[in-house]
């Protein structure tokens, strides 16, 4: 096997153990997004599986070195099978992300129109971002949810004449399916954020994030503003803030967050040590590059405010230095 290059942590890859697990079949958006962000160069180094919990558990029992699933649609929000299953059910770490630009084409088997069309697959957020199409296309026609985009190419060929899905061009094309509409998408500006998951904590690059998620303590007038407040604080920016039922009780939430910055910048870790201790529980998600172009300021701008942070620290530890006969912790 030939050596796969440096993932977006920066580790080393080049040995069996090091395979990347995405969300398949072959064919889907995560899987060039796993070729992007891993640098996986074949289908050897790639695992397909059938759904997001299958990605991680091959990367929780070591038959995968990183697994690649989305995260979030420009159209329809978080991916929440992602997020609940990063929040309850892996103690998995964000390694990286990367947006890749959503082109969806409608594709049939060869002899199909759109006029013989009686029933359109595809995954449930590709469906949803082509709802303005479809009910002016082919209102009426049946629409059924598949796992994937691919899965949803897969099961037209099984399917024969009459059936058709909105793919990615290469799910296409690798399946032998005619395209019918290119540019299905309501909106031209949709992307789909992917992120590849491990087992450890990428170093920080100066153009970084820090995922986590808080577990409110008790549901009283003004928790989340409290929350909100630690960052504010500290002059630390918000991405994205967004609730999720915790699945213990009814009417009660956490709260994923984005916050810029790496886990080591003072300013970060000040601001989570505050939330762990006002809080009930605190999960960091990961802390990782984020994706873009990095801003040729922002690296210096970290530096000064945790250079202030630092200096603050120290001032206050010469004033209590000279507290007399200071009585033992």
């Amino acid at each position: 096997m030939t050596a796969v290059p440096a993932d977006a942590g920066g580790q080393a890859a080049g040995t069996a153990t090091e395979l990347v697990a995405f969300l398949g079949p072959a064919g889907t958006f995560t899987e060039t997004a796993a070729r992007l962000i891993t640098g996986a160069e074949d289908e050897g180094h790639l695992i397909a599986c059938g759904d997001i919990r299958e990605v991680l558990t091959q990367v929780e029992e070591g038959r995968a070195r990183r697994g690649v699933v989305p995260i979030e649609n420009t159209l329809e929000g978080s991916v929440t099978a992602t997020l609940d299953a990063m929040a309850f059910d892996t103690e998995l770490l964000i390694r990286g992300e990367v947006e890749l630009p959503i082109s969806l084409v409608v594709a049939a088997p060869a002899g199909t129109g759109l006029e013989q069309a009686t029933s359109i697959r595809s995954h449930p957020v590709a469906l949803a971002s082509a709802r303005r199409w479809l009910a002016t296309t082919l209102p009426g026609v049946e629409r059924i949810a598949s796992a994937s985009t691919a899965r949803a190419a897969e099961e037209v060929v099984e399917a024969g004449a009459g059936h058709l899905a909105i793919v990615n061009p290469l799910a296409a094309e690798r399946y032998g399916l005619e395209v019918l509409a290119r540019d299905v998408a309501d909106r031209a500006n949709n992307s789909t954020r992917f992120v590849v998951v491990g087992t450890s904590i990428p170093a920080p690059t100066g153009w970084d994030k820090t995922s986590l998620v808080v577990f409110i303590d008790a549901n009283r007038p003004g928790a989340l503003l409290k929350l909100l407040e630690i960052f504010a604080e500290r002059d630390l920016n918000l991405t994205k803030i967004e609730s999720r039922p915790t699945k213990a009780e009814l009417g009660e939430y956490c709260f994923f967050l984005d916050v810029e910055g790496h886990l080591v910048d003072e300013r970060v870790g000040d601001a989570l040590a505050a939330a762990k201790r006002t809080h009930r529980e605190v999960k960091v998600l990961g802390s990782y590059r984020r994706s873009g172009a990095r801003l040729a300021d922002e690296a210096s701008r970290i530096q000064a405010d945790d250079a202030a942070y630092r200096e603050a620290a120290g001032w206050l530890a010469g004033w209590r230095a000279r507290i007399e006969d200071r009585p033992p912790n």
